[in-house]
């Protein structure tokens, strides 16, 4: 999990700079899915992953 300064620097790289994702990749080292994730990301209290009551697998 990244912290909060480096999400902020994603961000200002995207969104003040003008740079592509791929750009940001080779700058920060992060992995592209990451970047994604963190740019596309509004609420840090929310988790991205499945919600309590998704189900996992298939029906029996």
């Amino acid at each position: 999990m990244l912290t909060m300064t480096q999400v902020k620097n994603i961000k200002k790289l995207y969104y003040s700079k003008g740079k592509k994702v791929n750009e940001i990749v080779k700058v920060t080292g992060h992995n592209y899915r990451t970047v994604i994730k963190y740019l596309e990301k509004a609420d840090f209290n929310q988790s991205l992953g499945k919600q309590e009551g998704d189900k996992r697998g298939r029906p029996k």
